[in-house]
């Protein structure tokens, strides 16, 4: 009995021991990543703005997977509609399949996001956050957000 109880001690030590060791790697990993360097214009994993390289396909990008919550419906149904109705472009892209891998990585976008690709500068902006926020608790202010900057990166 005593050898059992010894023996089940010995092992959730060891397992909580490894499990913390795992985490304090992947935490400084994390914290490394993340680290912002000070100077934006050299950073590769700027969030906000990105330079696209080809200006050519200047639009809105709605960036989902195969399973789409309730605000990812409301984002791109929304996003849709402001885009039609402004002429601008709108791609609706699952990043869940294998040929809009590419596109995805272009974009930095490993979970569903918004953004605007503007036909002046190639600038990529990112509206996700905003965009989440407020496409079903404040469904004026988002259209008007992405009216105001569909005109003034598309048009």
């Amino acid at each position: 009995m005593k050898k059992t109880i010894t023996l089940g001690i010995l092992a959730l030590g060891l397992s909580f021991g490894a499990c913390q060791s795992n985490t304090k790697k992947e935490t400084a990993k994390a914290e490394q990543e993340t680290a912002c360097k000070g100077d934006c214009t050299k950073c590769d994993k700027s969030a906000e703005h990105k330079v696209a390289e080809n200006k050519a396909e200047a639009g809105v990008y709605y960036f989902h997977g195969d399973r789409k919550c309730k605000t990812c419906k409301v984002v791109g149904a929304k996003a849709k509609e402001v885009a039609a109705s402004l002429n601008a472009n709108f791609f609706d892209i699952n990043f869940d399949q294998e040929e809009n891998k590419d596109l995805a990585k272009t974009f930095q976008a490993s979970s569903s996001g918004l953004y605007i690709k503007s036909a002046k500068t190639g600038e990529i902006q990112d509206l996700t956050t905003f965009a989440f926020r407020n496409a079903i608790n404040d469904t004026p202010a988002y259209i008007e957000k992405l009216e105001t900057v569909i005109k003034a990166e598309l048009q």
